[in-house]
């Protein structure tokens, strides 16, 4: 479909209320879709949408590809709502936390949108700007005038990003020129190329001046070598940052709190898992781990505790529904809806890539799949999902073995390594050590079974939510498989990492 499309829709708000909606223009994407209903429609909230599917009968489906909505058609929206905190189940509910202990509440915007600076420093861009358009002058700026505006945009990026990369600091440096024309260099190629360079090291001594207040998520790398400290570690020895897209990787401590009021508040969240299941205050126990995140993150991030230390310490991390709210607190992302939503959509596209990867071993093991996937039923979608995840380390020529594994019985025959699924199944000859069918699936980490889930594809999704909340690297030799699900089904990158030669030619096949 064209990007001039109108689009007609009839905006379903709840069970009695729907809204007639005209877009002159299809937007780009669907998060551009909702941002239109949103000022369109005067909505507070955050929503994701469902269109009615002509290709279904019309039955509800996400929306995840702006291109697969009709011309005229009908959405719903649907709200994020706080979790009933009396179950920890999370089949209907998507997560939402109060956000008083979060420095940052949103991922690097599309837009960068530039910040308001001192009024002399306004009134000179205005005067410049004009100037710009009706004769071409650029503006001459005063030493402390350069200072406001590099200050105020050292600011704004902090709000995103403590460490930006450089595709960041150019689109901050881009979007910088794009509203100040005024502030275009003469003989650079794209006009932004000295403000790029003079932003990076603005941020570096931003840092700085931030670590020294007391800032944690960059007073962390503190006490690097320098002139005043010659014995210290090298200045980029690790560095401790966001490298897997966390948006809240080592935030303050609330206002008020300090580290014992905050343990305070762990030890009596160690009493409510005492007692039973029934008699537990979930809604203390959600807003408590709300309350001590950055304490949790201190201690993961800084001393890296044992896993069994931190079943001790931290035993609502280790709850699904609690699990899924640590995921959004550090990414701002719901874990379950992200990663469903986006593997179904690749889901077609990988089995056929599949068939044709019938070559060598791996090809053997991938018939195998192809094969066990051919029995099931056709219209079970989640045997279509394991498929596409088991064989997606063959496709990437890696080795599951060490962490995808099956039993019939008994758990302690195996030797379970640092990470591992196993699931317990009927027959232990199980292609790929993925299953379709498994009386149960424990997530092992450090030799401990963690969690149970009845679904491989459901447990793998605990497993990858474990390695954020707990901080853990990825298993070595399925390293692949799992930044797929982080940069490709996810789209959880910092913008620095280079994808291995496998895994970006799968992504341009994607």
């Amino acid at each position: 479909m064209e990007a001039t499309d109108v689009l007609r829709l009839r905006v379903i708000l709840d069970d009695i209320n729907a809204e007639r909606l005209i877009l002159p223009s299809r937007p780009e994407t669907v998060n551009a879709l909702i941002i239109e209903i949103k000022n369109k429609l005067n909505l507070a909230y955050d929503f994701w949408l469902q269109f009615q599917d002509p290709e279904f009968d019309n039955a509800l489906c996400n929306l995840v590809n702006i291109e697969d909505l009709p011309s005229k058609a009908t959405i719903k929206i649907v709200r994020y709502l706080e979790p009933d905190l009396s179950s920890t189940s999370t089949d209907d509910t998507l997560l939402s936390d109060n956000t008083d202990s979060l420095d940052r509440l949103c991922r690097w915007p599309e837009i960068f949108v530039i910040p308001t600076f001192s009024y002399e420093v306004e009134h000179a861009l205005r005067e410049g700007n004009y100037a710009f358009v009706k004769e071409g002058k650029t503006l001459n700026l005063t030493r402390d005038q350069k200072h406001n505006i590099l200050d105020g945009m050292a600011a704004e990026i902090y709000k995103h990003k403590a460490y930006p990369s450089t595709k960041n600091i150019l689109m901050a440096a881009e979007a910088l020129v794009r509203k100040h024309p005024c502030l275009k260099e003469k003989g650079s190629g794209t006009g932004y190329e000295g403000w790029k360079n003079s932003l990076r090291f603005k941020m570096g001594n931003y840092r700085t001046k931030l670590s020294r207040a007391g800032i944690k998520d960059v007073a962390v790398n503190a006490g690097k070598r320098s002139r005043t400290n010659p014995e210290g570690a090298a200045s980029r020895a690790k560095i401790k940052r966001p490298r897997r897209g966390e948006i809240n990787f080592m935030p303050n401590y609330p206002q008020g709190e300090t580290k014992d009021t905050l343990e305070n508040l762990r030890l009596e969240m160690v009493e409510q898992f005492k007692k039973t299941v029934t008699d537990r205050d979930m809604i203390i126990i959600h807003q408590h781990m709300q309350r001590t995140f950055a304490l949790r993150r201190e201690e993961i991030v800084n001393s890296a505790p044992p896993i069994a230390e931190l079943k001790d310490r931290w035993p609502a991390l280790f709850c699904e529904a609690q699990l899924y709210s640590e995921f959004h607190r550090i990414t701002n992302q719901n874990l379950p809806y992200s990663f469903y939503a986006a593997l179904d959509k690749y889901t077609p596209q990988l089995l056929k890539l599949y068939k044709k990867r019938k070559t060598g071993s791996f090809g053997e093991k991938m018939e195998d799949v192809l094969r066990a996937y051919e029995e099931q039923d056709k219209n079970n979608i989640t045997a279509a999902r394991t498929a596409a995840l088991a064989g997606l380390p063959l496709y990437l020529k890696e080795d599951s073995s060490e962490v995808f594994k099956t039993c019939k019985d008994d758990l302690e025959s195996i030797q379970d390594g640092a990470v591992a699924l196993v699931a317990v199944v009927n027959e232990e000859d199980v292609p790929a050590g993925v299953p379709f069918e498994s009386h149960h699936v424990s997530i092992v980490l450090e030799d401990q079974v963690v969690m149970s889930h009845r679904s491989w594809t459901d447990s793998l999704v605990i497993l990858f939510g474990m390695i954020y909340a707990l901080h853990l690297s990825y298993p070595e030799k399925l390293s692949g498989f799992f930044e797929f699900i982080q940069v490709i089904l996810l789209n959880l990158d910092d913008g620095r990492k280079q994808l291995k030669p496998k895994l970006q030619a799968l992504r341009n096949e994607l």
